[in-house]
């Protein structure tokens, strides 16, 4: 496939992985697609689709947005560096995502998604004990670097 239609692909992709459309969402992955991420490795179709309505129904008003290296295509292999925020528990939040594709004819054979969980939990939590446990890790996880 052109490298090309492959960025398309992958812009269509996310665009329908905002709106939180977990069916044409789906659609995008072969039958056997993995999605490895910082929540866990999901296999084909139906751990797919578990995974994509947990995150429809946690992240609201999402949008994705390139940034820094963009879209790189070789092969059947792309790199995709971005931005996503959306509200998570009511706060907004947003955080850079790096994701490595394989594609397998038009469909995503796998995806790799890399984010900091931690800034992710920092900017969603509410209320003085989550908000007072989760700045308790960071600064601990930050110690030394200041």
């Amino acid at each position: 496939m052109a490298e090309e239609k492959i960025a398309g692909l992958m812009r269509d992709f996310v665009k329908t992985m905002a709106t939180g459309d977990v069916e044409k969402t789906l659609s995008y992955f072969t039958e056997d697609g993995v999605w490895v991420n910082p929540n866990g490795t999901f296999r084909g179709k139906d751990e797919l689709r578990r995974v994509l309505t947990g995150m429809a129904q946690m992240m609201r008003d999402m949008s994705i947005t390139e940034c820094g290296n963009g879209i790189i295509v070789q092969g059947n292999k792309a790199f995709f560096e971005h931005v996503i925020a959306a509200t998570v528990e009511g706060q907004r939040a947003e955080v850079l995502a790096i994701c490595a594709y394989e594609f397998r004819g038009d469909k995503i054979k796998e995806t790799r998604t890399a984010f900091d969980r931690l800034s992710l939990a920092k900017q969603a939590a509410k209320g003085w004990l989550p908000k007072k446990l989760v700045n308790s890790i960071v600064k601990q996880a930050e110690k030394g670097l200041r």
